[in-house]
């Protein structure tokens, strides 16, 4: 999913402070000072549900209020032009709750459906479809049509009044129920969860994307320094946290660790990862869970450095058990805790952090039995998402959910429940307002005009409001009508749970899974065929090697542009056709084939056809006996004590290493993208030896903490080729795709 917010200002020091300035919220009060600010999500005054938030559109440095955009690709689905002004006080769109004087509000309203890919099952897509709501809109741009596509960051108009005030917006995110369970993932549960309650079963791998979570029970193995095994044992019995014995070295208290790289939009440095602990039991009221323990522990530059660690971590291992490991499965299990790929590592593999507790950090082993993997992608519970789905009169705005109201009150005072006023106060403190970020609600959609003067009927006996018969309720009613909608599409009204705006770009914005239409926006000429082909085995990739900033993006697939002609070409051609066929039974050689001859005696390459038997293939057209044999090491194909290095000198008998199939680098579609991704994560470097072996940190990956710009274009062009060449037509791709993923008009 790509993602943007509505309103785009200029870049910030980082992703929060952009969020902030790009989605500022009004800070206009509600009726008196019973509640919440004006528009908050999901509850304002009287804890009335309120669908989205509204928005205070920012300004440019002309102080003239930004456009409203698309926040994804996406299609109308639903237009309705603001009414023309009007200075008659009796108007219904000039009712002003807040004061005696007319205050106008505008009606303009666009509705866009969302359907994209967050991830995959094997060779199907997980799709979602969701609707994002622009509401209050004073101009519609004419492009803008039920039926047209609009793409994300298209202008769709101009923020409006709201009550007289200027430049506001009213925006929502909303989906029906199979689509939440997309979103959510298929084990977790539309509706309150436990945050207590410890996890019986590893999260989805459908999707994966931003902070890895790691549940460690209670006896989870620990030590005060890096252990020298990475693999576990059985562990020894006669740990229990019912009698609170435990043996020597393990975890008295069950905690949630975090691993969060810098790559994936926090606070750190790209190639950082910070590691953050978290209570996972309840105290009084439950309300320990998730707390944080300790100062957050930060392995400086450890993303950069995970290809040598997976390495020292299967080097590490006897012969036998690297026979059944690989250096890919421990990088894996580095970067997610759990091998999502399909390359060997032992079963009984330790993954040993340096994590935060109450007494400071120690080592413990996040692939231990009994701890479990999640990520952002499965809103975890302990985080704080939750679904409420227990308001048991749908058709009042008022919210009668239990669980809602439980969260809201505070744990010292115990308010009850049916205490309204009490619990309204209560949505003006920030914590509560945090918290409430996280909530996940059903409830209908506000302006549907068939139903809203019945679900503000409750207005007619409330001691506050007072709006009886001839008491101010005719003119409320008449407002209401002038704002709904009476013919608003069946799937947006279906579409009853919402979710805070703002928290939603943010957290989706921690995974970049390329569906099909952006694909072919990034690459316009790529053929059907290799997009079904190459898509998800792309998506792998880019998931793996953490190749998901805009800026990893832009280098990672301006490079891939020009290497494989958008994908349309996995295999280095020479001066024949039948170079360019599929290598199916055997590598390609033909006597009459020159071209390759460049390569003799070069990248390793010694044996006499080792030229054109090891040319470019995959996605950056891994190249040489070199680089192929190092990354087969990678995957676990043959073993580094099977070869000398250097084999490629001529003096001497040294062994060189034995690979009998590199057309698989081509023939493999996961292969040849995943080949890529390996290259990227290990090169540039000069000569041979350790150097190449990633020991040092002249990798593409290291260059995260860099502006964008045509040398740095020309940095990675001479990773990727060795020299320049095409690097007018790699600079013209890398710009237009920087533009595409960043959040620029």
């Amino acid at each position: 999913m790509l993602i943007s917010p509505p309103f785009l200002p200029p870049p910030q020091a980082n992703e929060a402070a952009f969020l902030d300035a790009s989605m500022p919220e009004c800070t206009d009060a509600s009726h008196g000072t019973r509640g919440a600010p004006q528009g908050s999500f999901p509850l304002v005054s009287k804890l009335t549900w309120h669908n989205g938030m509204h928005l205070d559109a920012p300004c440019d440095a002309q102080k003239q209020r930004l456009p409203v955009r698309a926040i994804a690709d996406g299609t109308v689905i639903y237009r309705r032009d603001s009414a023309p002004h009007s200075d008659d006080p009796k108007h219904p769109l000039n009712y002003n709750p807040y004061g005696e004087h007319a205050a106008w509000t505008d009606i303009g309203l666009v509705i866009v459906r969302h359907t994209t890919d967050i991830g995959a099952t094997g060779d199907t897509p997980t799709q979602i479809t969701f609707y994002s709501v622009y509401m209050h809109l004073a101009r519609i741009e004419a492009a803008v049509r039920p039926g047209k596509p609009i793409w994300r960051k298209d202008a769709i108009g101009t923020a409006g009044r709201l009550f007289g005030q200027e430049g506001r917006l009213h925006f929502e995110i909303c989906l029906d129920a199979r689509n939440l369970q997309q979103l959510l993932g298929p084990a977790r549960p539309m509706r309150w969860t436990d945050p207590g309650a410890p996890p019986k079963d590893n999260g989805r791998t459908d999707a994966v994307f931003g902070s890895i979570y790691v549940y460690l029970p209670a006896g989870t193995p620990v030590r005060t320094s890096a252990p020298k095994s990475h693999l576990y044992e059985k562990p020894t019995a006669g740990a229990s946290a019912a009698t609170d014995h435990f043996v020597p070295d393990t975890l008295h208290e069950a905690q949630w660790v975090e691993i969060r790289y810098g790559a994936s939009g926090s606070a750190a440095q790209g190639g950082d990862a910070t590691l953050t602990s978290y209570r996972a039991t309840a105290g009084a009221g439950g309300l320990l869970v998730g707390q944080r323990i300790g100062q957050p522990h930060v392995e400086k530059d450890f993303e950069y450095d995970m290809y040598k660690e997976a390495n020292r971590r299967h080097n590490d291992l006897s012969a036998a058990d690297q026979a059944r490991s690989s250096p890919s499965g421990w990088y894996e299990l580095l970067r997610f805790g759990r091998n999502l790929g399909p390359d060997p590592l032992p079963a009984n593999a330790a993954h040993w952090r340096p994590i935060p507790t109450d007494s400071g950090h120690v080592w413990a082993d996040l692939n231990a039995p009994g701890t479990y993997k999640f990520s952002d992608a499965d809103f975890p519970a302990f985080r704080g998402w939750q679904c409420f789905d227990d308001d048991t009169n749908p058709l009042d705005q008022r919210c009668d959910s239990v669980e809602l109201k439980r969260l809201i009150r505070d744990p010292a005072q115990r308010e009850t429940l049916k205490d309204r006023d009490a619990l309204a106060k209560r949505l003006n403190v920030p914590e509560v307002r945090a918290k409430l970020e996280y909530a996940i609600c059903r409830f209908p959609t506000e302006w549907d005009k068939a139903t809203i003067t019945q679900r503000y009927e409750w207005l007619k006996t409330d001691e506050e409001f007072r709006m009886s018969e001839g008491q101010g309720w005719e003119e409320f009613a008449a407002h209401c009508e002038a704002l709904g909608c009476d013919d608003l599409p069946q799937e947006y009204k279906e579409a009853q749970w919402h979710l805070h705006p703002k928290r939603l770009i943010s957290h989706a914005r921690g995974g970049h899974w390329l569906g099909a239409t952006e694909m072919r926006r990034i690459y316009s000429r790529i053929k059907s065929q290799n997009l079904a082909m190459y898509l998800i085995p792309l998506n792998l990739t880019l998931r793996k090697y953490g190749i998901i900033s805009p800026l990893r993006l832009t280098l990672f697939l301006g490079q891939g542009a020009v290497e494989s002609q958008e994908l349309n070409l996995i295999v280095e051609g020479g001066q024949t056709k039948g170079s360019y066929q599929p290598e199916s039974s055997h590598w390609f050689d033909d006597s009459n084939e020159h071209y390759f001859d460049q390569y003799i005696r070069k990248n390793g390459n010694k044996d006499s056809r080792d030229h054109i038997k090891f040319r470019g293939r995959g996605l950056k057209q891994l190249t040489g006996r070199f680089n192929y044999a190092y990354y087969w090491v990678f995957r676990g194909w043959i073993s580094l004590s099977s070869f000398d290095d250097p084999w490629w000198l001529p003096h001497g008998k040294p062994r060189a290493p034995e690979i009998t199939n590199p057309q698989f680098v081509a023939s493999d579609p996961l292969t040849s993208m995943d080949a890529g991704g390996w290259y990227w994560t290990v090169s540039p470097h000069r000569g041979m030896g350790a150097k190449r072996q990633g020991r040092d940190r002249s990798t593409i990956n290291c260059l995260e903490n860099s502006s964008y710009s045509s040398t740095l274009v020309e940095k990675v062009t001479l990773a990727i080729n060795g020299g320049i060449l095409a690097l007018d037509r790699r600079q013209n791709y890398s710009d237009s795709i920087y533009k595409f993923f960043n959040d620029m008009p």
